[in-house]
């Protein structure tokens, strides 16, 4: 009779992807791992960083995005930082999404992609996650990594979406809705950062601008209407924004007050830590996975082979349970 049961049994894998900003990176790390192992991911859900990793993946495009983010350089990674003022969020992110169409076509639904994908967003008005899985995939994307105060919303059914994150960092209980009777959660919130380090306060890190130094461009000056300012002037100010973000040399930090994107990145692992603590109460996973990266900057994507190597150490540390819980059930 067991037997009978175990016959008709769910063995479908889903995949949950956390939220974390760069932390995410670990998440290539542990798809690898599990396709090394031969375990078949047949669904995903994912949150913010988890919802990129997770839609790249499902488009089939991963090995270029880590193949690319191995190579870039500091320059690269800033010039998609497309900073408003004033606005909704420091940030307009039309950069990031023309980064991703490098592995998701801009055309591109749910239902083009390999694998089924659950994208978690947050309505900003009730607070309640959205689970987007219709639709041009892009879009969703670009909702889920919305970090309030960061990236600026976006506009859905007369609503804001902001980051998935918010609400459901773990978002286990979606690829489970969607079907997956086995579930692997990886969770970039196994614990909250006690102490935020960053170097000493210079004259640059107040971002004090200068109306000389940056105007707005006048009609024709570019395609885009970006900021115009002269090289010098430039480059000043792509290290006040460098230092904003918490990007560059961390060897030489001493403490002191906090920038705007580490209290903004604070505040969000706080409560993603403790919202990912809720989520693994009443929804715990068949196998949870946690990469110790609570020390990497949210915004930081150039320490990508140390997020590369913590979430394969974070995979090994639980060999046996992936092995045992979900290869030889699936």
């Amino acid at each position: 009779m067991l037997r009978l049961l175990n016959i008709f049994k769910n063995k479908q894998v889903g995949l949950a992807l956390g939220s974390g900003g760069s932390k995410g990176i670990a998440h290539i790390a542990v798809i690898e791992y599990l396709e090394a192992l031969g375990i078949q991911v047949r669904m995903i859900s994912g949150a913010s960083i988890g919802a990129v990793i997770g839609a790249v993946y499902a488009a089939g495009s991963l090995p270029q995005l880590k193949k690319d983010l191995q190579r870039m350089q500091r320059r690269e990674m800033m010039s998609y930082f497309d900073i408003v003022f004033p606005k909704s969020g420091l940030l307009e992110g039309k950069k990031v999404v023309e980064f991703l169409k490098k592995y998701i076509s801009e055309k591109a639904t749910f239902d083009d992609l390999r694998i089924p994908l659950g994208v978690v967003a947050t309505d900003l008005y009730n607070g309640q996650p959205v689970v987007l899985k219709s639709g041009r995939v892009l879009d969703a994307v670009r909702a889920s990594i919305s970090i309030p105060g960061v990236f600026v919303p976006v506009s859905y059914n007369e609503t804001l979406l902001v980051d998935g994150g918010v609400a459901n960092p773990l978002p286990i209980d979606v690829v489970r809705g969607m079907g997956a009777g086995i579930t692997i959660a990886v969770n970039l919130h196994p614990t909250v950062q006690t102490k935020i380090i960053r170097k000493k306060i210079t004259a640059l890190d107040s971002v004090e601008i200068k109306p000389q130094l940056l105007e707005i461009a006048k009609s024709g000056d570019t395609i885009d209407g970006s900021f115009v300012y002269d090289r010098t002037q430039g480059r000043k100010w792509l290290q006040s924004v460098e230092r904003w973000l918490g990007v560059g040399d961390r060897t030489k930090q001493e403490k002191t007050f906090p920038n705007i994107f580490e209290i903004i990145s604070q505040t969000i692992d706080i409560m993603g830590y403790m919202n990912t603590m809720m989520m693994l109460k009443y929804n715990a996973p068949t196998v949870l996975i946690e990469p110790n990266l609570v020390d990497l900057p949210t915004l930081d994507f150039l320490q990508v082979q140390h997020a590369l190597d913590e979430g394969e150490r974070a995979c090994e540390r639980m060999k046996h349970e992936l092995i045992k819980k979900v290869k030889k059930r699936s």
